[in-house]
């Protein structure tokens, strides 16, 4: 299966892009991680697959408007914070 068939059948199915399923599946597994995990945020980065740490941090930072070490201690005090886009 090309990349661009997944992307097609993604889109029909579910209205995402593979890359945005996958995206937001990376970043449920962060949040999980972060919330409920003593790793740090160099462990939860490589543990998602992210070799670079500061790369890890832009994009979670991006996807949830904090950066993860703001995300931990926002989940240690029982706040939700909101998912972005």
């Amino acid at each position: 299966m090309t990349p661009d068939h997944l992307s097609r059948i993604c889109r029909s199915v579910a209205r995402q892009s593979a890359l945005q399923m996958l995206h937001e599946r990376l970043m449920l597994e962060a949040r999980r991680l972060l919330a409920y995990t003593p790793m740090s945020v160099l462990e939860v980065a490589a543990a998602i697959g992210y070799e670079d740490p500061a790369y890890f941090s832009k994009f979670f930072t991006r996807a949830t408007g904090h950066a993860p070490s703001q995300y931990r201690q926002l989940a240690a005090r029982g706040v939700r914070a909101p998912r972005q886009g």
